[in-house]
């Protein structure tokens, strides 16, 4: 008689998986609310869905689910996609303006306003969601150098507007 097979799940076991759920899946809803997802709860689980049902397990599944996030909250906003997507913080039902306080001074949110969208979701990504290089080159689907140079120029860019002004936020 054969033993059974054991289902591997991404993240290590199922006790792994269930605290990787609990930490990631609201910081992908909130990823998918930046993108204007409509129902960003079920894109953060369907993600997780995916993931999942693969036959091949993936290297880095924590960029893997970023990356499909990204793709299903663009996919579901295909028919506005002659508008600007705003990477700006969005805040969280039930919680003030002030929501991203801890994560971002307001200075330094308003400056980065003035990023292009590609350098704002990168550095975003990097400061915010706390993603590795290679994570975040996973999920936009560009080298690494790429990344490295994205998160450079626009820390630079950051770090010449705030000293302008006598702030010394950003090293």
């Amino acid at each position: 008689m054969e033993p059974l097979k054991t289902q591997t799940v991404p993240f290590g076991d199922s006790h792994e998986f269930h605290d990787i759920f609990a930490a990631l899946y609201p910081r992908l809803v909130s990823y998918a609310r930046r993108y204007g997802a409509t129902y960003p709860e079920d894109i953060a689980q369907e993600a997780f869905v995916i993931l999942m049902q693969r036959d091949v397990p993936v290297d880095h599944p924590t960029a893997y689910l970023y990356g499909t996030v990204r793709t299903l909250s663009l996919t579901e906003r295909r028919p506005l996609k002659n508008q600007s997507i705003s990477l700006e913080a969005v805040v969280e039902p039930g919680k003030g303006p002030d929501a991203d306080e801890d994560l971002l001074s307001q200075e330094v949110r308003e400056r980065m306003k003035s990023l292009s969208p590609t350098f704002r979701e990168t550095l975003w990504l990097f400061v915010v969601e706390d993603l590795s290089i290679r994570q975040i080159s996973e999920i936009l689907d560009i080298p690494e150098a790429t990344v490295k140079t994205r998160i450079h120029r626009a820390k630079a860019h950051l770090r010449n507007q705030l000293n302008s002004g006598g702030l010394h936020v950003l090293a």
